[in-house]
């Protein structure tokens, strides 16, 4: 695994970042603390969303022009990514997911309309209630959520066998508020943070082991000037559940928030400026990175010593970054 050491720092792994209108992949190191490309890699069709299996060094990656495939690709003790699979698909995935029961992986489909389950045994589909944004599972592959943006809710398919066909789960929907627009999702532990996409607002459930199932515990309203109307993007939380990043996509910046899941507060830290229509996120450790959907940028923020987030570095990218991930270790 490539990781460098900066000084006063902990190592830090490479990044990738999939353009979609170029249709590459970049591979990015931050080996003397600022952005510097690595690897470019040709995906043959518009690459969006990611997922990384640290255990076994590999990388997923969609594409979400026709004809519709999934990449996989795994890292070399250099650190290089190479194809090793193409495999054809039959849906347009907007999200992919691991599964944590390795059977495979878990997609959302944004413009059919579906969740997906990508195993070795085929792909097999459901039915959601409009466009959906994302998905997870939870309790080991017990419950499975999905982001459903025609009626605000998110949709839970819950078995107490992981290995249950979607058509076999139970299903139910959670309305989140009135006025709701689950676009993304992060996960810290048993604790669900939700952003809306056009609301100013961060919902935040808590999943229940024992009865399989998940809990609204909170909504808390963001800051936000009235002038336009929100628009956001993707969202990050570290280990613990105590910060969230959310990408503003109108105001290009990254909103950091501090919260207290146990007390159901939420307090605004500090707006960093990311480049235009920021959609893409990714946090390891004192790094947070974010991409420009329209500027074709990446910015680089760090924690510094003092605890504030500051701005090292920006650098341009390939067309239309849709997606960055950290190659971090297991």
């Amino acid at each position: 695994m490539t990781e460098f050491a900066i000084k006063g720092f902990a190592s830090v792994p490479d990044f990738v970042v999939a353009c979609a209108v170029d249709g590459v992949m970049q591979r990015w190191t931050l080996a003397d603390g600022a952005p510097s490309l690595c690897q470019q890699i040709d995906c043959g069709g518009p690459v969006a969303p990611l997922a990384w299996r640290a255990e076994d060094e590999t990388l997923y990656a969609a594409l979400r022009g026709q004809p519709y495939a999934l990449l996989c690709l795994e890292r070399d003790r250099g650190g290089v990514l190479q194809v090793v699979e193409r495999q054809p698909l039959a849906v347009d995935l907007a999200w992919i997911a691991l599964d944590p029961t390795r059977r495979g992986l878990l997609g959302a489909s944004y413009a059919m309309h579906c969740v997906a389950w990508l195993r070795d045994s085929g792909v097999e589909t459901l039915p959601t209630d409009g466009p959906s944004h994302a998905c997870i599972a939870l309790g080991g592959g017990r419950l499975l959520l999905a982001t459903e943006t025609l009626g605000g809710s998110l949709l839970c398919l819950a078995s107490d066998d992981a290995g249950a066909a979607l058509h076999a789960r139970n299903a139910s929907r959670l309305r989140l508020a009135e006025a709701a627009s689950p676009r993304h999702l992060a996960c810290a532990g048993p604790w669900v943070f939700i952003n809306n996409e056009a609301h100013a607002r961060l919902d935040v459930c808590h999943y229940d082991a024992g009865a399989n199932a998940l809990h609204p515990m909170f909504s808390a309203a963001l800051d936000w000037n009235d002038a336009e109307a929100p628009w956001y993007g993707d969202i990050r939380c570290n280990a613990d559940g105590s910060r969230v990043w959310i990408s503003e996509r109108r105001l290009a910046q990254v909103h950091c928030l501090d919260v207290d899941v146990e007390r159901g507060c939420v307090r605004a830290s500090t707006a960093l400026p990311a480049p235009a229509t920021p959609r893409a996120l990714a946090q390891h450790g004192d790094w947070l990175v974010s991409c420009g959907e329209t500027a074709n940028a990446l910015v680089v923020h760090r924690r510094h010593p003092d605890g504030i987030w500051r701005e090292v570095a920006r650098a341009p990218c390939a067309a239309r970054p849709m997606w960055v991930e950290f190659l971090s270790g297991a």
